[in-house]
């Protein structure tokens, strides 16, 4: 039952980005909300992962120190990989703009 909670609880915030994306609401909010979503994504995804381990297996104080430790080892660990990927996004984007591109895609046309 705690996996299957799990697995629907990420599906909550899909509706409400859909209907900012409609209603063309403020892109601050936007992206509040869109950052929450991913974060409620990533939690459901680690705690589904974890549960489904313990499908079947009867539930003692040591395997619920297991999945805690389990949950806490993935969500840091994707936290890691995340701002890691994020700041060394944010350095090619600023030595991109030092050497003059403002941003925009452009579509090149061959002459």
């Amino acid at each position: 039952t705690l996996t299957f909670g799990a697995l629907v609880s990420a599906t909550d915030p899909v509706s409400v980005i859909a209907v900012f994306t409609e209603l063309r609401v403020d892109p601050k909010m936007f992206y509040l909300v869109f950052g929450e979503s991913v974060l409620n994504d990533a939690v459901g995804i680690v705690l589904f992962k974890t549960f489904s381990k313990f499908v079947g297996y009867s539930v003692t104080p040591g395997s619920l120190a297991l999945a805690a430790l389990d949950f806490v080892v993935i969500f840091a660990g994707s936290a890691f990989v995340g701002a890691f990927v994020a700041a060394a996004t944010a350095v090619v984007l600023r030595a991109l703009r030092s050497d003059g591109w403002d941003g925009e895609l452009r579509r090149r046309t061959v002459n």
